[in-house]
């Protein structure tokens, strides 16, 4: 379909009109990992962004969505108007359109939407953002460019439920899609403090080499090369080059293997795929800064008591030391950061006992930190 040309959606009279506009239209404004398919463009990560200016009074989107519903199979949106507080929006499985304002004073305004929900929930394909007016030209990006890598954590799972844990037999909630919100997590707080854009390449349960289930497949340093996680299509890294990097991995590697052999993790495995992922990175992006870090849910140690015997794993003592081996080698970009554990009692817990969003901010403000005396300098 073609573009309209720059007096579509007002008649001669000044009537405005509805104008279909493609969801590959350069006009539309993106932020996150995506793919153009036949009929749209197709993304998965939370945290994925589409904004657009336009000269009108209303602005729907026509979404095809592949969620399978129900408490954790439903795709949740914000969608912000002229930078209001945003307000969620649930989607349906298949194709639908979706009122995103409606009987806005006419003239220019702009419209942010942001996938809340990350790709094990479903990936979404956007056809096209209907305009009643015409479409301008998008708003301007900030100048900071950040990536995040990592699991669960940095996809602000839960981060809309923080509840104190009274007991010790005390189980938290199991995970709801609608409780998922990247924006109050610890990565997007840090690139708001720093006016920063942020793009998200993260799966919940996956590992550097093991998941959380112990499977091999779909791990960190292969979804990385992916424009979607469970879509053939490769991500090309020259539509986004990040100033920095930051990789908050090693949780899951960490988790995995209650009730098994391998209870505890694997270091040389380990190092290989972490390895691995930080010489891909600064393949990718030869200037970019790299921050590895992990938590806040464990700092990486892991103990194993068998009849007396005590064996220990630490998983973040393996990260200090590949950052210290990449810096050996030569490359000053790539810094160690420490992440303090959370503490449930007094900052609260959300979903499966991820971070609050108490915590979260207390991660973003420590990151920040970082990033502007030690990184940023």
């Amino acid at each position: 379909m073609p573009a309209p040309s720059s007096d579509a959606g007002a008649s001669s009279s000044g009537v405005l009109t509805w104008v279909s506009v493609p969801a590959s239209d350069a006009r539309l404004q993106y932020t996150g990992r995506r793919y153009t398919s036949g009929t749209g463009v197709v993304f998965s990560h939370p945290g994925v962004t589409v904004r657009a200016r336009f000269w009108g009074d209303a602005v729907r989107m026509r979404l095809n969505d592949f969620g399978l519903g129900g408490d954790i199979g439903t795709n949740w949106f914000d969608v912000s108007v002229d930078g209001a507080a945003p307000k969620p929006l649930a989607v349906r499985s298949g194709e639908s359109t979706y009122v995103l304002a409606s009987g806005l004073e006419t003239g220019l305004h702009t419209v942010e939407v942001l996938k809340r929900t990350e790709s094990s929930v479903g990936h979404s394909e956007l056809m096209a953002l209907e305009v009643h007016g015409e479409l301008r030209e998008p708003p301007s990006r900030p100048a900071l460019r950040m990536e995040l890598v990592g699991d669960s954590i940095s996809c602000g799972y839960g981060t809309e439920v923080s509840l104190i844990p009274d007991s010790p037999s005390w189980r938290a909630p199991t995970f709801n899609s609608k409780n998922e919100n990247p924006s109050r997590g610890y990565g997007w707080l840090t690139a708001r403090s720093l006016g920063a854009e942020l793009v998200t390449v993260c799966y919940s349960g996956h590992g550097m080499y093991r998941n959380l289930d112990m499977s091999t497949t779909d791990l960190l340093p292969a979804l990385y090369e992916l424009a979607v996680p469970g879509q053939p299509a490769v991500w090309d890294a020259g539509l986004y080059s990040p100033d920095v990097v930051v990789i908050n991995a090693g949780t899951n590697d960490a988790f995995a293997g209650y009730g098994t052999s391998e209870f505890l993790p694997s270091e040389t495995a380990f190092k290989a795929a972490y390895r691995k992922l930080l010489a891909r990175v600064r393949e990718l992006h030869p200037k970019a800064r790299i921050v590895c870090t992990l938590g806040s849910m464990t700092d990486g140690y892991k103990q194993q008591d068998v009849n007396g015997t005590v064996t220990s794993a630490h998983v973040g003592t393996w990260i200090t030391e590949l950052v210290a081996e990449r810096n050996r080698a030569g490359d000053a970009r790539v810094y160690r950061h420490q992440m303090a554990v959370q503490n449930p009692e007094a900052d609260g817990v959300a979903e499966d006992w991820h971070p609050s969003a108490t915590t979260h901010r207390k991660m973003a403000d420590s990151l920040t930190r970082f990033l502007q005396d030690t990184v940023l300098r």
